[in-house]
């Protein structure tokens, strides 16, 4: 028996091979499609491998060669078939390939301009890392890339020199800095931001350094000790506190404070997720017209909640804003965030624990040094 291999483009020129190296009687045994080899023959188009077979068999002495019983027999009808099928099956191979040559190409050429924009944006992502790391809202970000289209600055020029004349001068368009006085100051803001000793700071300036009189007023009487630790402050210093249990009493307490100088509200912690929590407190502040509300918020808190608690005590309303923990965070971005989420200013920032020492009057130089670095 004698048994060979042909890799032909088509059913075609197998056939013709087949009946010119083994004749008319050969049988095929098998045929599947087959990539050429090497590297390059993954991007060629597919060959077919046809197996052929002849018994070469023969009767003594009459030259006559006998075919396989056991090989399969193809009419010429079904080779027809074959060669037709086949013929469709490669058209179809071909259109395939050309979609996929197409696609490799589309792939390439996405990939070279990933790699052209990456190039050209290398300078612009470094300083967008950057102000992510200094926890800017993704409004300011977005500004400062718009900032630099409208200069035509190119993405090889984009560097921290550009950056801080963009900080400069969205400063002087959004951030306010002063202290908005008044008689009776409420304190108001999320748990845990310090407003208590806040307050103990802003006292012992007022009754040691100004020597004011000064009464407390304080309706925080939820959180476990809260009452306590004002009144610890309260007691060094010789300043009367009253308590307050409900929005009614309070004209009362600030009336018996009368013929003091200055009048400090100390309030509840309220999350600003909890609508309820913060109408029950601004049925409180709505006891009293005369008085000067600041939002007492954490430099630790990152932006996204940090102007959520903006926007949600904006529905109590509120005059200032004081920053607290500048000692306990690297990232200084809300300053420039609270001027783009309030037109409200930043009167007071904490810096530490120790009252009265760690707190100091907001200035626009002070805070542009704070949100640049500059103070340790």
């Amino acid at each position: 028996m004698i048994i060979k291999n042909y890799v032909v483009n088509d059913m075609y020129e197998a056939m013709v091979l087949i009946k010119q190296e083994l004749g008319n009687d050969a049988v095929i045994v098998s045929k599947r499609e087959v990539r050429q080899k090497g590297f390059t023959g993954l991007f060629k188009r597919k060959m077919l491998e046809v197996t052929a077979a002849i018994d070469v068999t023969a009767k003594q002495g009459s030259g006559i060669v006998k075919r396989m019983d056991a090989a399969p027999y193809i009419p010429p009808q079904e080779a027809v078939r074959e060669v037709t099928a086949v013929q469709q099956m490669e058209s179809k191979t071909t259109e395939d390939l050309k979609e996929e040559m197409q696609q490799i190409k589309s792939i390439v050429q996405r990939l070279m301009e990933k790699t052209d924009a990456t190039s050209e944006k290398t300078n612009m992502d470094e300083i967008k890392n950057l102000m992510i790391e200094m926890d800017f809202h993704t409004v300011v970000i977005s500004d400062f890339e718009q900032y630099c289209k409208e200069r035509s600055i190119k993405s090889d020029s984009i560097n921290k020199s550009v950056l801080m004349d963009f900080i400069e001068e969205r400063f002087k368009e959004k951030v306010k800095a002063m202290d908005v006085g008044g008689r009776i100051k409420t304190f108001i803001g999320p748990t845990g931001v310090g407003k208590t000793t806040t307050i103990a700071k802003l006292v012992s300036n007022e009754a040691l350094v100004n020597q004011k009189s000064i009464g407390l007023i304080t309706i925080d009487t939820y959180r476990i000790g809260a009452v306590e630790q004002l009144k610890i402050y309260a007691n060094i210093l010789g300043i009367p506190v009253k308590v307050v249990f409900s929005p009614e009493d309070l004209p009362e307490a600030i009336e018996s404070f009368k013929d003091k100088d200055l009048i400090f509200i100390d309030s509840t912690g309220r999350s600003h997720k909890n609508i309820h929590q913060l109408n029950e407190l601004k049925s409180y502040l709505d006891q009293c017209e005369d008085m000067k509300i600041y939002l007492v918020a954490s430099m630790v808190t990152k932006n996204i909640d940090f102007i959520k608690t903006i926007e949600n005590y904006k529905k109590i309303g509120f005059d200032s804003i004081i920053l607290t923990k500048f000692d306990e965070t690297y990232s200084t971005g809300n300053i420039l965030n609270a001027g783009y989420f309030t037109d409200k200013p930043i009167s007071f920032i904490c810096k530490g624990q120790v009252v009265p020492d760690d707190i100091e009057n907001a200035t626009k130089d002070i805070l542009l040094k704070y949100i640049w670095g500059e103070v340790k």
